[in-house]
């Protein structure tokens, strides 16, 4: 029979003991936090780690096992990722943990933390746009461009994405995730909007 030998924590909780000592802001507390159970190679140090926290700081919120694992992912999510992890930053805990399990691609995960500190977007708006998949209006906008007209002068034109492009984006992103809301966001966002006529219009 196999006896499994206790786990020593003790280089983690010293780690966990001085970053709650900082008093750092929210989301530097809690990347600190992600970073120090990451180094543990064993499956439940984020359990460990949740206990600890909640055993020596019993005046604090938010160690909850699910919430320490939330945190380790965020470390995880944006370590080698500079740039997103600024945006991350500047944002709150619990807009970032919506954005971070929506499984979004790196583009519109980028555009959800760009959009969710500029435009102020509490909890339950940044959850609607997420279901009307937001980012892809931008898909849908009229686009400037530059062209060339039978006498050499630049004019501008307008470009139009497909309808077939555009419904084929939303099918692929609405049914991976939004599917209970795909006819919404067809007839609300793309029939209403975008002609049946397709490519190039030219001034």
């Amino acid at each position: 029979m196999n006896v499994r030998k206790p786990v020593d924590y003790g280089v983690m909780y010293g780690e966990l003991n001085a970053i709650l000592a900082q008093n750092l802001p929210q989301m530097s507390e809690i990347y600190a936090i992600g970073k120090a159970i990451s180094q543990r190679p064993e499956k439940g140090a984020a359990i460990a780690a949740a206990e600890f926290l909640q055993a020596n700081f019993p005046d604090r919120t938010g160690f909850s096992p699910r919430n320490v694992r939330r945190m380790r992912d965020f470390y995880k999510t944006y370590e080698n990722d500079q740039t997103l992890l600024r945006l991350a930053m500047k944002i709150g805990w619990t807009l970032n943990v919506i954005i971070m399990e929506a499984e979004l691609p790196k583009d519109a995960r980028k555009w959800y933390l760009e959009q969710a500190r500029e435009q102020k977007w509490s909890k339950a708006v940044l959850l609607e746009k997420l279901v009307s998949a937001a980012h892809l209006e931008k898909s849908l906008d009229v686009e400037a461009d530059t062209c060339y007209t039978g006498d050499k002068d630049i004019k501008t034109c307008v470009k139009r994405t497909s309808t077939h492009d555009i419904f084929w984006k939303a099918h692929c992103w609405v049914g991976q995730l939004w599917m209970p809301n795909l006819w919404r966001y067809i007839s609300t966002r793309l029939l209403q909007r975008v002609s049946p006529k397709m490519f190039y219009i030219r001034c």
